[in-house]
């Protein structure tokens, strides 16, 4: 059975179990994924995806049944949950594990390992900006929504992003990696 998605939040908001599984399946992987972009912590992003859920649930009267309106609300919770635990534990977070790559035989297995490690060394915002454009997908129109920024910012900051991980990247190549 499929359900619209204002059907699924006015489900939700009527304590149907059927409705809020369907809702938290349709989103609970890309924020997953999101978290374990930004953390590289399996674990982490297992929480993160929790805490989200629960942080809806808390608040699914006040949710509006526009789909937009709530990828960018979730995202924000996301974005604000992992921000918030990379100042607590006031750490760099070095990625787990490799096993989210392509396999060892992936001929370009090496760029992406120095890709996501760049990535980690990243501030928080930057790293925000650079997942959620080039691996969330998200286009410039969506994030300056999701950041409360115009489009010309978020271009702009993108920019310096990428450059940014472009120096780290061939400073981490150069062998100067830990």
């Amino acid at each position: 059975m499929s359900m619209e998605f204002n059907e699924l939040i006015a489900g939700a908001k009527n304590n149907d179990k059927k409705a809020w599984k369907m809702l938290v399946n349709n989103y609970s992987r890309r924020i997953y994924s999101y978290a374990l972009s930004f953390s590289g912590s399996r674990e982490f992003a297992e929480e993160a995806a929790q805490e989200v859920f629960f942080r809806v649930y808390k608040n699914i009267e006040k949710i509006k049944p526009v789909k937009n309106d709530f990828e960018r609300y979730i995202y924000r919770i996301a974005k604000n949950y992992c921000i918030d635990n990379y100042r607590k534990n006031k750490k760099v977070i070095i990625i787990e594990s490799k096993d989210y790559l392509v396999s060892g035989w992936d001929p370009d297995f090496t760029l992406k390992d120095l890709v996501w490690k760049g990535i980690n060394r990243l501030n928080p915002q930057d790293r925000n900006l650079i997942i959620l454009r080039e691996i969330e997908g998200f286009s410039y129109e969506e994030i300056a929504k999701m950041e409360k920024i115009s489009i010309g910012t978020v271009k702009s900051r993108l920019n310096r992003v990428r450059s940014k991980l472009a120096d780290i990247i061939l400073s981490l190549e150069g062998g100067n990696n830990e």
